[in-house]
């Protein structure tokens, strides 16, 4: 599976060296002898990212925007809700009012049926009811006539150079 599978290492390479033991670079001279790497002395500083000012402000300013944006939507919920129930009691107490009307319409039915308010208004007020020769209707329309006592317009700057020197 790996590709150098069937490659030998040549372990020479990491046995310690002595005096006496040439390596065929050195023969051709071509021996380095510093192989070390130095590394910088504070790798976090080197790591670390320098950041733009602008950039940093401008993602500051975004949070600020999105922070403002997610609590005007939950006031507007809690104002909703508010609202919300507003409504439903002042539409229970309307309901409640509806049925309290109902119960006292009922209480003066029951006391004073409409035949016994009849009878007191034919026998004791000498009241009789309207037929269809003493009806009269009253049209509330016919003949409605409407003046206009201001116009709307406004007048131009010509016409009222004209009232101003009264030339017609």
């Amino acid at each position: 599976m790996q590709k150098n599978s069937g490659l030998a290492y040549d372990l020479s390479l990491f046995d310690t060296q002595t005096a006496e033991q040439i390596t065929p670079l050195e023969e051709a001279g071509t021996y380095q002898e510093n192989k070390v790497v130095r590394l910088h002395e504070h790798p976090e500083r080197m790591q670390r990212k320098r950041r733009n000012p602008a950039q940093i402000f401008l993602v500051s300013l975004l949070m600020v925007v999105a922070a403002v944006i997610v609590s005007m939507i939950l006031y507007n919920y809690v104002v909703l809700n508010e609202y919300n129930d507003r409504i439903l009691t002042a539409t229970k107490t309307i309901t409640d009012q509806d049925n309290l009307k109902a119960q006292y319409e009922l209480k003066i039915s029951r006391c004073l049926p409409a035949d016994m308010v009849q009878n007191y208004a034919e026998h004791k007020l000498n009241m009789t009811q309207a037929n269809a020769a003493q009806k009269e209707f009253i049209s509330l329309t016919e003949g409605d006539k409407g003046e206009v006592i201001r116009s709307e317009e406004k007048d131009s700057m010509l016409t009222s150079l004209k009232k101003i020197f009264h030339l017609g």
